[in-house]
């Protein structure tokens, strides 16, 4: 049932074709992750009002970005940390975790999303990404469009003072990249990107 729900929405908002494309890839990507997180869900009550402001509805990464995404890692990087910012029930963390990375952390600001991740070899902070201190073992960041341009503002300057802290390379993946100006004017470059079906796009952008 849920993925009929899920392939009405899509199609309500995006087309038949879109929403076909999808939920083949819902429902073989849940499998073969092992994992329950499709769906969207409102934050609601849960999160302040100032966080309501800036964030946006929880809605998982299409498994065919995550994996377009992914598929750009390097098996050196895969040695340092990555961090999903917005991580939701757990997608993303799930598909780290299959790739291989030694380290994974999420964060995310809903308690109940936080509450709803299945255990992996993964931590979650619930934590506002805005103001946290960013691991400096990150080398890998994966972003869903998580919030709107300001906070986006806010947290590449989390990342330049971790990069001032450990200067290091580090790689942001961002699926339906609204905001990826502010990532070239903090001087990071898109090295590749793609667009498929006019809706689905990703960015990867180094530094």
């Amino acid at each position: 049932m849920r993925y009929i729900w899920y392939f009405c929405y899509l199609a309500w908002y995006w087309g038949i074709e879109m929403a076909w494309f999808v939920i083949r890839r819902e429902i073989a990507g849940e499998r073969k992750y092992g994992i329950r997180t499709i769906g969207t869900h409102y934050l609601g009550d849960a999160i302040s009002t100032d966080a309501k402001a800036m964030a946006t509805q929880y809605e998982p990464v299409n498994y065919y970005s995550a994996e377009w995404l992914m598929d750009h890692v390097t098996e050196a990087e895969k040695q340092t940390a990555f961090l999903d910012v917005g991580s939701g029930k757990g997608r993303m963390l799930a598909i780290a975790e299959a790739y291989g990375f030694r380290e994974i952390v999420g964060v995310e600001l809903s308690p109940e999303l936080c509450a709803s991740v299945k255990p992996g070899k993964y931590e979650v902070l619930c934590a506002d990404a805005r103001k946290m201190s960013i691991p400096d073992q990150t080398g890998v960041i994966f972003l869903f469009n998580p919030f709107n341009e300001p906070a986006m503002q806010d947290f590449v300057e989390r990342v330049k003072e971790s990069r001032a802290r450990r200067p290091r390379s580090i790689k942001v993946l961002y699926a339906n990249p609204q905001h990826k100006d502010v990532w070239l004017k903090a001087g990071w470059k898109e090295t590749d990107s793609f667009e498929k079906l006019r809706y689905l796009r990703g960015s990867v952008l180094e530094n």
